[in-house]
Parts: structure tokens; C-alpha cells; sequence
């Protein structure tokens, strides 16, 4: 190979670095920065955009809120709806989110009504609507739940483990067309708690609700007792059971 030729390949081979060198400084300025969605395990992720700088991968394995029942009540001449809403996840609730119920006809939407709920960890949740006109106690009845994206959901400020309550002197008696649920809540810890709501609920033998109301206890501070009193209206089948639910907000 005469010396020409060898000059020539140095100066194509130094060339062909160069161009090398080049196209990796532009590649490395100009590709996206890595996010957590760009559907790439980069950035010290735990998973593919999930862990490390982005949301926990546990948001995305979390179960949906589900609606377990739809119960209707018109015996007080208007009608009250139960909805009632299961969270299955332990760790994960979501602060606020919108219930809405329709009342349907052929799948034409008559009416709806709108509530603002939380819902703890592992929560079953009762949600009410009372009052709503009577001549929608025909009509079919849907629940629509607010979309439950991954920034919705929270870990509480405390979990229900730490929540412990007892009822004492609870009992039950007639008055007039109503029952009265009456007793005293017993907060076993330390922690204090406001807003704090309890619901009512007449059984049947097997476990059928019956009858339903809400009591606003208001706040109660660690190792309180305080004084409730509910008026459950009269089903029309004798009740076998109460039971008393307490409703707080752990976020």
C-alpha cells in the first residue's frame, strides 16, 4: 500500500471519529429527558415509571372502590337511598371524591345528586341521601364514582389500626313511630378526633338493614366519653339488631 493511500484511510479514519464524537454530544442534547411517563425504567425508577423520584409503585397495584349495595327506603314519605362503598386496599384512601346517584329511565338520566366523600383505608363506607322526591323510587338506580387516578389516592395521617372505639349503655326502645338508639362512645386512645359522624342501623336476623340515620357527634378528644342519641324510624319489620358505625376522617 503506497504511502498516499495510507495518508488517505488516517485522514477518513480521524474523520470518521470525529463524526462519531459529533453524533454522539447531539444525540445526548437533544433525546427528552427521562420522566415518569415515558414508559422507560430509567432514573433510579423501582419499576417502569414507577418508585424512585416517581409515584410508588403500589398506586399502581391498588383496587378500585367498589359499590356493594343500593338500598332504598320510602317509608317516611320521601324517599332515602344507602349507598354503600367498599375501599379493599389497607394502606391507600382517597380524601375527597364525588359520589353521584342517578335515577334512571331507559337509560335516560331523570335526575342526579351529588355528594363529597372520603373514604379510609380498608373503609366500608355508608354513603346517605335523604330526602330525595318519592316518585323516583321506581326508577332504576346507578352510582357514579369519581375517576380514581394514582394522585388520588393518600396513606392517612393515621390508620385504622390506631382507631379504637367502644359503646356502652347502649339500648333500644320505642317512641311514637320511631326507635331511639341511645348510649355512650368510649375513645380508648390518645388521639383526638374531629368532625366525627356515627350511623345507626336496624337489623334483621340476617343482617338486613332496615332502618338508618346519621348522628354528627361532632369532635372527641383522647380517652373521652360522650353521649349519642339516634332516631331510627320504625320499619315495618321488627328489628332483630343495631348496630352503630363510627365514620371519621383518618387524612
Amino acid at each position: 500500500m503506497s504511502w498516499r493511500v495510507k495518508q488517505r484511510l488516517k485522514i477518513l479514519s480521524i474523520i470518521f471519529i470525529i463524526f462519531i464524537f459529533l453524533f454522539i454530544y447531539f444525540f445526548e442534547k437533544t433525546k427528552p429527558e427521562p420522566t415518569c411517563f415515558d414508559g422507560i425504567k430509567n432514573q433510579g425508577e423501582l419499576g417502569v415509571d414507577c418508585g424512585g423520584p416517581c409515584p410508588p409503585c403500589r398506586l399502581f397495584e391498588l383496587k378500585e372502590i367498589k359499590v356493594q349495595d343500593i338500598l332504598k327506603f320510602d317509608y317516611r314519605k320521601v324517599l332515602d337511598v344507602l349507598v354503600i362503598l367498599l375501599n379493599e386496599n389497607p394502606d391507600y384512601g382517597i380524601e375527597n371524591f364525588k359520589v353521584t346517584l342517578e335515577f334512571l329511565k331507559e337509560d335516560v338520566v331523570l335526575a342526579k345528586f351529588e355528594k363529597s366523600i372520603f373514604i379510609n383505608p380498608g373503609q366500608r363506607k355508608y354513603v346517605t341521601f335523604y330526602n330525595l322526591p318519592l316518585n323516583l323510587k321506581d326508577y332504576q338506580i346507578s352510582v357514579k364514582l369519581e375517576k380514581q387516578g394514582i394522585y388520588n389516592w393518600k396513606n392517612p395521617k393515621i390508620f385504622p389500626s390506631q382507631v379504637n372505639f367502644d359503646f356502652l349503655n347502649t339500648t333500644l326502645s320505642q317512641e311514637g313511630s320511631f326507635y331511639s338508639l341511645e348510649g355512650q362512645i368510649y375513645n380508648k386512645t390518645n388521639l383526638d378526633f374531629d368532625n366525627l359522624k356515627l350511623i345507626g342501623l336496624l337489623l334483621d336476623d340476617y343482617e338486613t338493614i332496615l332502618s338508618f340515620n346519621e348522628y354528627d357527634l361532632g369532635s372527641i378528644r383522647g380517652f373521652e366519653k360522650k353521649n349519642f342519641k339516634f332516631l331510627l324510624f320504625k320499619p315495618l319489620i321488627q328489628p332483630k339488631k343495631q348496630k352503630i358505625i363510627v365514620d371519621v376522617n383518618l387524612f
